[in-house]
């Protein structure tokens, strides 16, 4: 007994290793109900554990669930979580089709210049200035179609990625699965959540990640709020170097419409900071500077003026990302200028 006792729990000591090393089996085991959501209550949540902010993140229907007519439109989008697979479908679409890049990939693509080829760069307030520190590049144009090439993960392939790759490979991830594979689950929430409770009801403390409003009512990014970083909304962007974002999309604008597309579309995504708690310091009004330069060739999908009347909200209390009405604004926005 005592033997059989003891191969299990190496078998279960196994399988947490191996969860925690490769990707493919950690989110295999977490699509089958085996391992806890770990973004289940927000990213925010997911930092500070404070039960005050714990609400199920949302899940967005899609917006032409039902058959609808398709406009001879291809949309091809480079964006960031806000538009990843999973919050953003070919179904939220009206176009004939839609393909979609990361800002960290490369993507080739082949144009069909029977129809309206239409850009979108999307971009959330915060990572702007990065992305655009430099001209877009993440859709390389190909003579001839290309076809699609899908990523494949084992689990060798994972291990290998684990023992040869870079640190956020080899350290940090596995010990964000381990964390999560371990104690994410509700007898230790409930001890976490006791703890931020303790944390910041008499030390006025929460994760070095966040930041929660004077009146405890808010909970948001640090990147958002800490001035002395580039991706804060208290951060002071420069008049040059508004000159140098605007240059750098329009050189994508002339780039990108020289090689065959029609439009080009901008949208900048509000920082929850933006909409919810300006008033922690001196907002750089990034966004409206951007969109209303008179410089800028591109066509704009204005994300702040749809959210800016919903308030806080507009976004998810235990989260940085909106809520499905801010994201159905958007996009029946996004849309409507697609069938122009």
């Amino acid at each position: 007994m005592a033997s059989f006792v003891r191969i299990i729990a190496l078998l279960a000591l196994l399988v947490v290793f191996a969860a925690s090393t490769s990707k493919t089996l950690y989110f295999t085991l977490g699509k089958e109900g085996y391992l806890p959501d770990d973004y289940k209550y927000g990213d925010l949540y997911r930092f500070t554990n404070l039960a005050a902010f714990k609400a199920v993140r949302e899940s967005c229907r899609k917006l032409f669930s039902d058959p609808t007519p398709q406009v001879p439109v291809a949309l091809y989008a480079i964006g960031d979580s806000f538009m990843e697979p999973g919050s953003v479908d070919a179904q939220d679409f009206q176009t004939r089709t839609y393909t979609y890049t990361h800002w960290n990939d490369h993507t080739n693509i082949h144009l069909d210049t029977s129809i309206r080829n239409v850009l979108l760069i999307e971009s959330v307030e915060r990572h702007f200035r990065e992305h655009l520190a430099t001209p877009v590049s993440n859709f390389v144009l190909s003579p001839q179609p290309v076809k699609p090439v899908e990523k494949t993960h084992s689990y060798r392939t994972d291990f290998d990625e684990f023992m040869t790759g870079p640190k956020d490979v080899r350290l940090t991830y596995p010990e964000e699965r381990l964390d999560n594979v371990l104690f994410n689950w509700p007898v230790f929430l409930h001890l976490r959540e006791f703890k931020a409770w303790m944390n910041l009801t008499f030390f006025n403390r929460v994760h070095s990640m966040t930041t929660i409003t004077p009146d405890h009512q808010h909970l948001l990014l640090n990147l958002d709020t800490d001035s002395t970083v580039v991706n804060s909304n208290f951060n002071p962007v420069s008049d040059k170097e508004i000159s140098t974002l605007i240059t750098n999309l329009n050189q994508t604008y002339e780039k990108y419409h020289s090689l065959g597309f029609d439009e080009v579309y901008l949208s900048i995504i509000p920082n929850k900071t933006t909409i919810a708690a300006n008033y922690l310091g001196r907002y750089n009004h990034l966004i409206e500077r951007i969109q209303s330069d008179p410089r800028l060739k591109l066509k704009i999908v204005d994300a702040y003026r749809l959210v800016r009347p919903l308030g806080p909200a507009a976004y998810q209390p235990g989260d940085s990302h909106w809520t499905c009405q801010s994201r159905d604004l958007w996009l029946r926005q996004l849309n409507r200028q697609l069938l122009q």
